[in-house]
């Protein structure tokens, strides 16, 4: 499996948080937040947390890669307890493992997960954010959510509490299907449509990594960006 990832600061923030990790078969995305070092804390000890787990577990599954997070919810949990400027850091988090022609992801919080192939683009997670919550409520639609001034809240996120409630899922994949993970920096001011167009227009990953950052600036970069992907 090719894997690889891009992270760069938005043009309005000073420092950024988001943390990634794009090895073989393991792709993970975090978005930090809480304060001026606690965000990029807390981004840094899940990703390395996750990665710890899954190295050392002999088989994967969704209860692996669930464990994993739950582990690196507390410790950032009791981090934060433990030092006041850190009071109130968390992050989100999504992880992928593909294992022969099987996916496996969990995820908590607004970053996300997508499975590009034959049939296009399908988003594989729910954001666990406000913006979602009306969406499912028939306040707002789709098309509305990428304007809307509560779209960067949360209702779940790692860390903030002492347990969290984590999504996972499992679909079966293919030879030359394209997994995209990314940062609310992306997918909150970038369409999926224009995702999904340069996807199907850009075979090279690093060009197509490349196009998706510039189409961030382009909206002017609100937002850290931070993508992986990878192809069976």
């Amino acid at each position: 499996m090719i894997s690889l990832g891009i992270s760069k600061t938005g043009l309005v923030r000073q420092r950024n948080e988001d943390r990634f990790y794009a090895q073989g078969p393991l792709l993970i995305v975090a978005d930090g937040m809480g304060g001026y070092t606690g965000g990029e804390y807390a981004s840094t000890m899940v990703v390395d947390t996750i990665v710890e787990v899954v190295n050392e577990s002999t088989e994967i599954s969704t209860e692996v890669l669930e464990n994993a997070i739950l582990k690196a919810n507390r410790m950032v949990y009791e981090k934060s307890q433990s030092y006041k400027e850190l009071e109130g850091m968390g992050t989100t988090a999504v992880v992928a493992y593909v294992q022969e022609d099987t996916l496996y992801w969990a995820h908590v919080g607004d970053s996300r997960l997508y499975l590009y192939g034959q049939e296009g683009l399908h988003r594989m997670t729910k954001d666990h954010s406000m913006v979602q919550q009306l969406v499912e409520a028939g306040t707002i639609t789709e098309d509305e959510v990428i304007h809307h001034p509560k779209r960067n809240m949360l209702t779940r996120a790692i860390g903030v509490y002492e347990t969290v409630e984590v999504d996972t899922g499992v679909v079966e994949v293919h030879q030359n299907d394209r997994i995209l993970l990314c940062s609310d920096g992306l997918s909150g001011y970038i369409e999926e449509s224009k995702i999904e167009q340069v996807l199907s227009e850009e075979n090279n990953e690093s060009r197509a990594l490349e196009d998706l950052v510039h189409l961030v600036y382009d909206a002017g970069a609100r937002d850290n960006v931070t993508i992986v992907l990878g192809r069976i």
